[in-house]
């Protein structure tokens, strides 16, 4: 039995989602109360798998009791249903909220979001690494950059001018546009020098994705001596999703994904970023045993935290609503081959991509390495014979962000 508590000081608000919910959904337990206080005395008694408050209150505003709700019960997931969708009230909620809907709501989408946490508890088995992901004041909620760009982009009417003014405003944001929309990616020979024109290449999906792990990097307060290994892990997601993309362009992939790669492979390594934030010294050991025992990383964070940053990753999404190809994506970049498909698809894309970076990489530091890339899976949905075109694409673009980061 699934535990969801509805707080809100309207009386009829919470006797519609009680009337409209329980026959629906008989399987989750309602609770339901008017005031902050009253909220939190239940939860002293009472462990809540889903969290859903009203942000405008007496006594005690949403966002304050989640900030309480978070001490008691850190791995619930929290949901704000506001109807004021300011920039003031999204920003005050980073860190508390993990979502944000708006009032009035209705019913699917309500459903939609808690049945998404839920499932998301069973993807990440391990109570302390949701706890560790849901509590983190750095990683609760995303940045405000990239709650801003969201914000703007719910607006039909947005302008080219609004959008690039949020980017502008963020120096490490415009650098890594410029950065991104100047790689091979784009194939063009005139350097990207303006927002504008870059913000239009990009596309607003790569955008938010781009933002956010911008976000969360420029978050990250954790020792100097893995700030190399973060700024590696940014440019390398980076790389990962240029060639994906150039990858399902050259396999004529529909265009709708060619679009959605770049930014899956920025997010594929989330959870990686999210693990260097919390738990550094654990991840010198991971990396260590990597590196001397030649063991895929994801296998070597999973016997060290329980759960890999795949499953960490797309947790992290879910929590944050994102879409669930999305998620299923970052959940299966290491592993396409679970999943029931029998030709190339995005998490192909991303697969083949992060092996072939990587493998370039230590070739082009001295290393020998021999591929780990599946070709039994590879032959299964036809496309074993593509590894060296693909291995041609990843060298170039390779090359280009070498320039580019030694600009």
């Amino acid at each position: 039995m699934h535990h969801i508590l509805f707080v809100d000081d309207d009386a009829n608000v919470l006797q519609g989602l009680r009337r409209r919910l329980t026959s629906v959904r008989p399987d989750w337990e309602l609770h339901f109360a008017l005031r902050g206080a009253e909220a939190l005395a239940m939860a002293k008694d009472q462990s809540f798998d889903v969290i859903v408050t009203d942000i405008q209150m007496p006594e005690m505003d949403g966002v304050t009791l989640l900030e309480e709700m978070q001490k008691i019960q850190p791995d619930a997931m929290r949901i704000i249903l506001t109807g004021h969708a300011s920039n003031d009230s999204y920003l005050r909620t980073i860190g508390p909220a993990h979502q944000f809907l708006s009032k009035p709501c209705n019913n699917q989408t309500l459903i939609d979001s808690i049945e998404n946490a839920l499932g998301l508890r069973q993807r990440l088995q391990s109570p302390e690494m949701r706890t560790l992901v849901a509590n983190s004041k750095s990683l609760a909620s995303p940045p405000d950059t990239y709650l801003q760009l969201q914000t703007l982009f719910e607006d039909p009417n947005y302008s080219l001018d609004s959008l690039c003014e949020i980017v502008e405003s963020d120096i490490a944001l415009t650098a890594e546009v410029l950065k991104l929309t100047n790689s091979s990616y784009f194939a063009i020979t005139q350097k990207v020098s303006s927002v504008s024109h870059a913000v239009r290449m990009l596309g607003l999906e790569t955008l938010k994705a781009l933002a956010l792990f911008v976000g969360m990097y420029r978050g990250f307060d954790g020792p100097n001596s893995q700030i190399t290994n973060l700024k590696r892990l940014c440019h390398r997601s980076q790389q990962i999703g240029v060639t994906a993309a150039l990858i399902a362009e050259y396999e004529k992939l529909p265009r709708e994904v060619c679009h959605a790669v770049p930014s899956i492979g920025m997010l594929s390594h989330i959870g990686t970023l999210i693990l260097y934030a919390n738990r550094p010294d654990e991840m010198k050991l991971v990396t260590d045993r990597v590196e001397q025992e030649n063991i895929p990383i994801e296998k070597s964070e999973e016997e060290q935290f329980g759960a890999g940053h795949p499953e960490i990753g797309a947790y992290l999404l879910g929590l944050w609503g994102f879409p669930a190809p999305v998620i299923q994506a970052v959940a299966y970049h290491h592993r396409p081959m679970d999943l029931p498909h029998k030709e190339m698809n995005a998490v192909t894309a991303i697969y083949v991509a992060q092996h072939l970076t990587r493998e370039i990489a230590i070739i082009d530091a001295g290393g020998a390495v021999e591929s780990d890339i599946d070709l039994t899976y590879l032959e299964q949905i036809g496309k074993a014979s593509r590894i060296e075109e693909w291995t041609s694409i990843a060298r170039i673009v390779s090359g280009k962000y070498k320039q580019l980061t030694n600009d």
